[in-house]
C-alpha cells in the first residue's frame, strides 16, 4: 500500500459517510500553489512528520494499552510536568504571597492535588473518543462555543511557553556570568521546542519519556545542594485575614499549575484502546502528574524561603528572575552545578514541547481552512508568536505568572464544571448502537452536533462568578475585597460554583424544550 493510498483510507475512517460531514482537507487535486504544497507535505509523512491534526483516531491506529504504553505516559508527564515550569509557579508562595514555608507547602500541595484530578479526570475522555480535549468539547458546549475555548486554550499554552522561554533565557544568562544575553536562551528553548514538535505524538512521547529520567535525578541533587538553605522556619507575613487571604490565592495557584492541563491532557491518550479502563486512565493521569510536579513544588518552596533570607539569592531572583535564583542554589557545585543546571534546561524544552505541540491541534478547531494547513505549519506558527511575545516580556517574568496562571484557570475550571456534570448527570444510558453515551462519529458533523444553550449560558454566569471572585493587580472584585489587606483571589472558586450551580437546572429546562420541538439533546 502506498503513502497516499494508507493516507486516504485514514481519512475515510476518520471522516465517515455521511454527507453532513465536513471534509478535512480540500485542495489536493489540481496545479495551485496550495495543492502543490499540499502534496508536498503529504510527501513529509512518509519521512516521519506527522500530519494527522484533529482527526478522530480509528481503531487502525491505536496500541493495545499494554504496560509498556502506560509507563511510557507516565514518563510522558514525568517529563512535562516535573519540571522547572511547575517549580515556578510554587516560588509564588514565600515570594509574593510572603507566605511561610510550611503554610506556601500546604497551600501548594492540596491546591496541586485538586488541579491533577480536575485534568486526570478530563483525560479519561481521550481513550473513549479518540479525540483531542478541545475537539470533544464540542459535544458538551457545541459546534461554535468549542471554538471559543479552543482559543483560550491556545491564548493558555502561548501563556506557558512565554513562560518557559524567559525562564530559559535567565537561567542561559546566569550560567554564563551575564555574557549571553536572556534572548539566546529564548531562541534555544523556541527552535528546540519546535524541531521535535513538528514530528508528531510518538515523536513527542519518545523524547519526554527519554528526559524525564536525568530530570528528576537532577532534581535530587538540587535537593541535596539547596536543602540545608532552605529556610523552614520561616512564617507568613501579615495579620491573620492576610495570612489566609493569601494562603488561598497560593492554593488558587497552585491549582492552575497542574489542572489547567485539563484543556489538553486527552490530546495524548488517543492512542490507547477504546474499551480501555476509565478509573486506570485517571489514576495513570493523577498519579503522574501530581506526584513529580509536587516533588519540584516543596524544592522551589524551600529555594523561595531561602531566597526571602539569604541576600545574594535574592539579589539574583531581582536581577535575573527565577532563573538567576535557581542558578544561585546550584553554585554550591561550581562547575558541577551549572552542568546539572544545563539538564534541567531540558525540562523546559519538554514542556514547551507539549504547548506547542497541542496549540496546532486546537488552532484546527477553529474552522475547515485550519484542517486544511498541516499541523507542523500552525506549530511553525505558534513557535514564532510565542518567540516574539518571549521577547518582549523578558523583563517581566514574575508579573507575567502572578497576573496569567489565576486567569486561565477559570475557564479550565468552567469547562470541568460542564463536562463533569454533563457526564454524571444527563449522559447515563449508551446510545442505541454505540458503545458509548457520545456518538463519537458526529465528530466533524455540526448540523447534527447538539447546540448545547445550557452549557453557553452557565459557562457565562461562571465567568461573571469569576469577575466578582477575581484578585488581580489591575482588578478586584467584589467578593475578593472581602479578606486580607490586599483581596483574596477566590475566582477558581466562584467560577466552578456558580457554573455548577446553574448548569444542571438549565441542561434540564433545554433538555425539555428540545423533547418537545423534536431537537436533538
Amino acid at each position: 500500500m502506498t503513502v497516499e493510498e494508507d493516507r486516504e483510507k485514514r481519512l475515510m475512517a476518520c471522516e465517515g459517510t455521511s454527507e453532513e460531514t465536513l471534509p478535512l482537507y480540500d485542495g489536493t487535486k489540481g496545479d495551485g500553489l496550495f495543492a502543490r504544497f499540499l502534496r508536498f507535505s503529504y510527501k513529509l509523512d512518509s519521512y516521519g512528520i506527522e500530519l494527522r491534526g484533529i482527526h478522530r483516531t480509528t481503531a487502525y491506529d491505536r496500541k493495545s494499552g499494554d504496560l509498556r504504553q502506560m509507563l511510557t505516559m507516565a514518563l510522558f508527564w514525568m517529563s512535562g510536568c516535573g519540571g522547572l515550569s511547575s517549580m515556578s509557579g510554587f516560588f509564588l508562595g514565600p515570594l509574593v504571597f510572603n507566605l511561610g514555608f510550611k503554610d506556601a507547602v500546604v497551600a501548594g500541595t492540596v491546591g496541586s492535588f485538586i488541579g491533577t484530578g480536575v485534568c486526570a479526570y478530563g483525560s479519561m475522555m481521550g481513550p473513549r473518543s479518540g479525540l483531542r480535549q478541545m475537539v470533544g468539547a464540542r459535544f458538551q458546549f457545541g459546534w461554535w462555543p468549542a471554538k471559543i475555548l479552543a482559543l483560550l486554550n491556545v491564548l493558555t499554552l502561548l501563556g506557558w511557553s512565554v513562560v518557559n522561554c524567559v525562564f530559559g533565557g535567565g537561567i542561559l544568562t546566569s550560567l554564563s556570568d551575564n555574557k549571553v544575553p536572556i534572548e539566546v536562551g529564548i531562541v534555544i528553548i523556541s527552535v528546540v521546542s519546535l524541531s521535535i514538535a513538528i514530528f508528531g505524538i510518538r515523536y513527542v512521547q519518545f523524547f519526554e519519556s527519554f528526559a524525564a529520567i536525568p530530570v528528576i535525578l537532577t532534581f535530587m541533587l538540587l535537593y541535596v545542594a539547596a536543602g540545608k538553605y532552605f529556610h523552614i522556619e520561616t512564617e507568613s507575613i501579615g495579620n491573620s485575614d492576610t495570612i489566609k487571604a493569601n494562603w488561598i490565592s497560593h492554593f488558587s495557584n497552585c491549582f492552575g499549575v497542574t489542572g489547567t492541563w485539563i484543556a489538553i491532557s486527552s490530546d495524548y491518550y488517543v492512542e490507547f484502546p477504546e474499551n480501555f479502563p476509565k478509573y486506570k486512565t485517571i489514576l495513570l493521569t493523577w498519579i503522574s502528574i501530581f506526584l513529580p510536579t509536587i516533588f519540584v513544588g516543596i524544592l522551589g518552596t524551600g529555594i523561595a524561603s531561602g531566597a526571602r533570607v539569604i541576600t545574594a539569592w535574592n539579589t539574583a531572583f531581582e536581577e535575573l528572575g527565577n532563573g538567576g535564583l535557581l542558578a544561585e542554589s546550584y553554585f554550591v557545585w561550581g562547575a558541577g552545578g551549572k552542568f546539572l543546571l544545563v539538564i534541567l534546561y531540558i525540562s523546559l524544552v519538554s514542556n514547551n514541547i507539549l504547548n506547542t505541540y497541542s496549540i496546532a491541534l486546537s488552532s484546527q478547531v477553529w474552522g475547515l481552512f485550519f484542517t486544511k494547513v498541516p499541523r507542523y505549519i500552525l506549530a511553525i506558527c505558534a513557535a514564532v508568536v510565542y518567540f516574539v511575545l518571549a521577547m518582549v516580556g523578558r523583563d517581566k517574568l514574575s508579573t507575567i505568572l502572578g497576573n496569567f496562571l489565576p486567569m486561565i484557570t477559570y475557564w479550565c475550571v468552567i469547562y470541568f464544571a460542564v463536562l463533569i456534570e454533563e457526564n454524571v448527570l444527563f449522559r447515563r444510558n449508551k446510545i442505541p448502537g454505540k458503545n458509548d453515551v457520545y456518538d463519537w462519529d458526529i465528530w466533524n458533523s455540526p448540523k447534527k452536533m447538539p447546540t448545547c444553550y445550557a452549557a453557553c449560558i452557565s459557562s457565562l454566569i461562571g465567568i461573571a462568578g469569576a469577575v466578582l471572585g477575581m484578585c488581580q493587580v489591575y482588578y478586584v472584585g467584589p467578593l475578593a475585597q472581602l479578606l486580607g489587606d490586599h483581596g483574596v483571589d477566590v475566582g477558581v472558586f466562584a467560577a466552578f460554583s456558580f457554573t455548577a450551580v446553574t448548569y444542571p437546572f438549565l441542561r434540564y429546562v433545554e433538555i425539555a424544550y428540545k423533547k418537545k420541538h423534536g431537537k436533538k439533546l
